[in-house]
């Protein structure tokens, strides 16, 4: 048994174009064999339906998932252009991948969820061992889709993604279907057959004074922490006593909410979660995705660009540690728009993939995305981050299960 990928990336400013170039270049280690999955990572400036005109050129029948991204991670490259697109062609007689979508998702993230679980149980793959996802990162309550969802998936379904992103304009985001493209959807990828998912997560934010309490919130806002307006604390740990959430030092600060899994580092103690809007009138703070549960415990957090590169790499030396030396099919690299040139300015690439990249090897298949909200386990439980880099690894399983 064997699995092939081969990744292909444009900048052209055409998108049947740039579909056409990147695809007919991930096809290439595949030789003359179609590929079973095109997984495509695009920027929001390109027309998706023209895009996906020069995919379904380079690939006829292709099975197609993915989404839009607020930047594209390749080997090598991390690019937040406006016209940019990373695929990621498979071909494999190990494994099976089958596309998943369920629309209207902030209408009622809990009914995308149970569909989603539904679309997954007609499959009828008792062998499925993954399921990718890719939600608007604009629209919809992840906590609230996760929390319909995994219960009703069928034992043994590891679960990560990241949100789809547009270019920080905050406007559209886009999700893939073979030759459908929505928004206010998820988009999923079930992965099924001889195979493993091995995920790990690191943020690099270290806890900053005493454990408060979430005192009222409701629908993503966070109205109070111990009594006091949210912003009043959160603006505690700002220099200047700033009246407004974007300020330079708010992009370094974000709330951790303490995971239950016993002691560890402080990546495997929180999941990090980031305010991204402010009602001055109220003090009230906005969490996209699913806001902090009120009556729950959290720190508030700061990023430290070191640790965050440094963690990073200790993700992708845990995975392959073990895994005995044996390489990869495949991996994705779901890493949040706040960790790329906003941080790290030119040298994102240097600082947050390569690095990680190294640790496989030049060889391994390698795509992802900068995104508006991870998904991945700590644990044995699933949550939705920010801050967050969720890297995933797709191992084949050998006859005798190793």
């Amino acid at each position: 048994m064997s699995t092939l990928a081969g990744i292909g990336r444009s900048t052209r400013r055409d998108p049947r174009e740039a579909g056409l170039e990147a695809a007919k270049a991930a096809r290439l280690p595949l030789g003359e064999r179609l590929p079973h999955l095109l997984l495509v990572f695009a920027a929001s400036g390109y027309e998706p339906r023209e895009l996906f005109a020069g995919l379904q050129e380079a690939a006829p029948g292709c099975r197609i998932s993915g989404c839009s991204g607020e930047g594209i991670i390749t080997p090598g490259a991390s690019d937040e252009g406006e016209r940019v697109v990373g695929v990621m062609a498979v071909w494999s007689d190990a494994m099976r991948f089958d596309p998943v979508l369920a629309r209207d998702y902030s209408a009622d993230p809990a009914a995308a969820g149970a569909e989603l679980a539904r679309q997954v149980r007609a499959l009828g793959h008792d062998d499925a061992f993954a399921l990718l996802l890719f939600p608007d990162g604009l629209k919809g309550n992840c906590a609230t889709l996760l929390g319909s969802l995994l219960p009703a998936l069928p034992a043994g379904i590891r679960v990560a993604g990241g949100a789809s992103g547009d270019a920080l304009t905050f406007e559209r985001t886009w999700q893939y279907l073979d030759g459908e493209v929505a928004t206010d959807a998820v988009a999923g990828l079930l992965v099924s057959g001889a195979g493993t998912l091995d995920i790990e997560v690191s943020h690099g934010c270290m806890p900053i004074g005493l454990e408060r309490h979430v005192t009222s919130a409701a629908d993503g806002w966070v109205r109070e922490i111990d009594g006091e307006p949210a912003w009043t604390v959160f603006r505690q740990y700002l220099d200047g006593a700033p009246e407004d959430l974007n300020t330079e030092g708010s992009i370094h600060l974000s709330v951790g909410e303490h995971v239950p899994v016993g002691a560890g580092s402080p990546d495997t103690s929180f999941v990090i979660r980031t305010p991204m809007a402010l009602d001055k009138a109220t003090g009230a703070l906005f969490f996209p995705g699913g806001g902090i549960a009120e009556g729950g415990a959290m720190r508030l957090t700061r990023r430290d660009p070191l640790r965050v590169r440094t963690s990073a790499r200790e993700c992708a030396e845990q995975i392959a540690a073990r895994h005995a030396g044996r390489s990869p099919a495949l991996v994705l690299q779901f890493d949040c728009a706040g960790r790329g040139k906003q941080l790290f300015g030119s040298r994102t690439a240097e600082a947050i993939v390569q690095p990680l990249q190294d640790v496989f090897g030049a060889h391994t298949p390698w795509l992802g995305f900068h995104t508006y909200g991870e998904i991945a386990p700590i644990g044995d439980s699933t949550y939705y981050h920010n801050f967050t880099v969720a890297l995933c690894a797709l191992y084949e399983r050998s006859a005798d299960g190793a």
